[in-house]
């Protein structure tokens, strides 16, 4: 719904602070995750890598009547990085497997009702374009990617990691030149090494 009433562009840029929130709340619950000036200049240089790969495709438009989007993609950020933080807090007592059950347990029924409520008018086409997303969002990220975030999160500060969260959205850009053969710019490339520059200072050890 966010993405509907703002731009791609611009609903990349505000769904990639979900690492500033996912830091900003480990700050105050996780006591060994504290937030450093180091940390917080890695994080702000890998989003200003973000920013500037991106920032060709947000100049024109009219920026007010993007700002319902804007903002509800920023919220749905905010909740990813509580969501990250709060799992790093249950997952030291809970196997990662059981959490997913529980999480899709309480999630899959409120999707359900969501759906009937906002999409019963709406036509079901099963088609192996939708099938094939289906079984990748499924098996793919809600099941492998979600078990490794959730193992990895038992080993590792929460902070360590979301920071390479920020290689996603200047991936989709590379696969887009290499798949759709789309312009590889300069802006991305200098984009690109800022976020790595920012996943090491985040990861350096003092």
């Amino acid at each position: 719904i966010g993405t509907q009433n703002t731009t791609a562009a611009r609903s990349t840029i505000f769904f990639s602070l979900y690492p500033f929130f996912t830091v900003l709340f480990g700050h105050f619950w996780l006591p060994n995750d504290r937030l450093t000036k180091t940390k917080t200049l890695g994080i702000l240089t890998a989003f200003g890598g973000v920013f500037l790969a991106f920032m060709p495709n947000l100049q024109g438009g009219n920026v007010t009547g993007y700002l319902i989007g804007d903002l509800i993609v920023l919220l749905s950020a905010c909740f990813l990085g509580l969501r990250i933080t709060l799992t790093k807090v249950f997952v030291q007592d809970i196997y990662p497997y059981r959490l997913l059950v529980w999480l899709l347990g309480l999630n899959i029924p409120c999707f359900y009702l969501l759906s009937h409520i906002f999409e019963s008018d709406k036509p079901i086409e099963w088609t192996l374009a939708s099938t094939a997303g289906l079984i990748y969002q499924g098996w793919i990220i809600t099941g492998f990617c979600f078990l490794g975030l959730t193992w990895t999160l038992r080993r590792y500060k929460a902070s360590k990691l979301v920071v390479f969260s920020f290689l996603m959205p200047l991936s989709g850009v590379l696969f887009s030149h290499l798949f759709l053969r789309d312009e590889l710019t300069l802006d991305l490339l200098a984009g690109t090494g800022l976020v790595a520059t920012g996943i090491y200072l985040v990861n350096r050890q003092p």
